[in-house]
């Protein structure tokens, strides 16, 4: 995509600041955390000359962290509730990684003062709902499913940004967490068929 021309920056802005406060006023009565992070980040994107690039950059560490956050959430109910050992096995294992995960994030965004949800947006809300009304292996296919998905997302977006990031930190976190991740989603995968066995 071309960059807009400098006598488009300011309607550009213009769009971003009433996308700002529509979004403000449909969160009015209970913020969604995402949603929150993502404005709190356009508005210093607003008040900077930030390139397209820079705008990705700081979606990536939204996304992320929300989907650590629900991954790590995943994993604890897969901890506490799972039928099957293997899918117990891999919640753990995705908690105390989601959780280092998580605390690079939120430290590399604070360095670069942007801002990342600390909750689970409602979007992610409802899908832990989903999954943890499941009874018995119901609960261990549904989770499996949520992580496996989850995981691909985040496989796909640490191997983009480990090259195309702008923020050359940025690119070196995506850089180191790619082959955990992978390694992980791996794993999930294998798991996930496991339990699709699962009477």
């Amino acid at each position: 995509m071309r960059p807009l021309p400098n006598s488009l920056l300011p309607l550009r802005r213009s769009v971003l600041a009433l996308a700002l406060l529509l979004l403000a006023a449909s969160c009015s009565s209970g913020s969604d955390s995402n949603d929150t992070a993502t404005a709190q980040n356009e508005q210093k994107i607003n008040a900077a000359d930030i390139t397209e690039k820079q705008e990705a950059d700081a979606e990536f560490l939204v996304k992320a962290a929300s989907n650590a956050l629900l991954e790590t959430e995943l994993g604890k109910l897969a901890q506490a509730r799972a039928t099957a050992p293997a899918v117990r096995a891999h919640g753990a294992a995705v908690v105390q990684s989601r959780l280092d995960l998580l605390a690079a994030l939120r430290t590399l965004a604070a360095a670069k003062k942007l801002a990342v949800p600390a909750a689970l947006g409602g979007d992610e809300q409802a899908a832990y709902h989903e999954v943890s009304t499941q009874p018995g292996s119901q609960l261990d296919k549904h989770v499996m499913a949520l992580l496996v998905k989850t995981q691909k997302q985040d496989e796909d977006a640490f191997d983009d940004m480990k090259d195309d990031a702008y923020d050359g930190d940025i690119r070196g976190l995506a850089a180191k967490y790619y082959a955990p991740i992978k390694e992980q989603l791996d794993s999930a995968e294998d798991t996930a068929d496991a339990a699709d066995k699962l009477p």
